[in-house]
């Protein structure tokens, strides 16, 4: 089984993984597959809540698979060890926690799922360079070619895909959802994957970080809900 949920933030936003709030991880086992969808946060920095969390999170008995978003420490995300798992490659944390890495297509359970983390952090200006924010979390070029050149290479299909911010086109939706919206924002990052939308053919395309849960096919914004893929 697969399950798919938003940003959770460690420790902020976790909870939504807790035994009361997804119960049905009582009857998961190492072959099934919890994915949160960017803001992952449990690499932020080396102290006892990273500590305390990854205890907590090694000890599930599913497998956590997590894609990266923009409030991730990068430096250290990205200096781990690289390894290939189910068709692409990762970045290991324990045993049952493991990042996708961008612009990557994986088999997980008869499917294929093409990730591409990162966004703009719309906040930036109240971070720090290194300590709070990185620029990492926008994709390079590099990255982006990458994807396309990945996904060239699997016919441009796949049965998923996973980003942690949307193509330019679920923009329209966020923006019927939201108070105000900054129209001279950078959108970046959502018009390079719109780009990529233009070019593929999937089923559904899920993505996090714009904390609100909402289906416009075949778009699935995911926030506080954990989703079970049929």
């Amino acid at each position: 089984m697969i399950y798919l949920t938003g940003d959770t933030h460690i420790p902020i936003d976790i909870d939504k993984l807790s035994s009361k709030s997804f119960p049905e991880q009582k009857q998961l086992m190492r072959d099934d597959f919890v994915i949160v969808l960017g803001d992952f946060g449990l690499l932020w920095r080396e102290d006892k809540t990273y500590r305390y969390w990854l205890d907590i999170l090694s000890h599930r008995r599913y497998t956590l698979l997590f894609i990266d978003g923009n409030h991730e420490n990068f430096d250290w995300l990205n200096s781990l060890p690289v390894e290939s798992w189910h068709g692409g490659h990762v970045h290991r944390i324990a045993e049952n926690i493991l990042h996708l890495m961008r612009g990557e297509v994986f088999e997980i359970d008869g499917n294929t799922f093409f990730t591409l983390g990162g966004a703009v952090s719309h906040d930036r200006i109240y971070r720090t360079e290194g300590i709070s924010w990185w620029p990492q979390e926008i994709p390079s070029k590099a990255e982006i070619d990458h994807a396309i050149d990945t996904l060239a290479r699997h016919g441009n299909q796949v049965d998923y895909v996973l980003t942690h911010t949307c193509p330019f086109d679920a923009l329209s939706e966020i923006r019927l959802r939201v108070n105000s919206w900054d129209r001279y924002g950078n959108y970046s990052v959502e018009k390079a994957l719109q780009a990529i939308n233009d070019t593929i053919h999937y089923r559904d395309w899920y993505f996090g970080h714009w904390h609100m849960d909402f289906d416009h096919n075949p778009y699935h914004a995911m926030y506080n809900r954990v989703l079970r893929l049929e």
